[in-house]
């Protein structure tokens, strides 16, 4: 494994997450995979690789090295799109710890209850920017 952590969804939440990353752990390889691409563009010049492409779909994971990814970050701002990104990333990648924002609080059983991810709540459920 490298020192490679995937970022899928690059909105307000995916943003903090590479920015705080880049300033506490400069030499971590940072991937971040959107389907916009101006927000791909934006990755980019904040120092990270990016991909434009969908979190579901095998192509883009896998131009994201999400095979690779000692951690992946899933910052998207529906939580069923997010539950389908973690099922398609952990057939590729069975040892990196999966990080997903949820929205709503009641989802978080579905996530737990899989064994394959943490979740951490986003601050204001109210909030639906990623």
């Amino acid at each position: 494994m490298t020192d490679h952590v995937l970022v899928i969804g690059y909105g307000d939440t995916g943003r903090s997450a590479v920015n705080s990353m880049l300033a506490s752990q400069p030499d971590t390889r940072l991937t971040v995979l959107d389907t916009n691409f101006l927000a791909v563009a934006e990755a980019t010049a904040n120092g990270a690789t990016a991909v434009v492409g969908d979190g579901q779909d095998r192509c883009a994971l896998d131009e994201a090295a999400a095979d690779i990814a000692d951690r992946v970050i899933v910052a998207v701002p529906d939580d069923l799109n997010a539950l389908l990104i973690t099922r398609a990333v952990r057939p590729l990648n069975h040892i990196a710890l999966i990080v997903v924002v949820i929205r709503e609080p009641e989802n978080h059983a579905i996530f737990a209850s899989d064994g394959i991810v943490t979740v951490h709540m986003q601050r204001d459920p109210d909030d639906r920017q990623t």
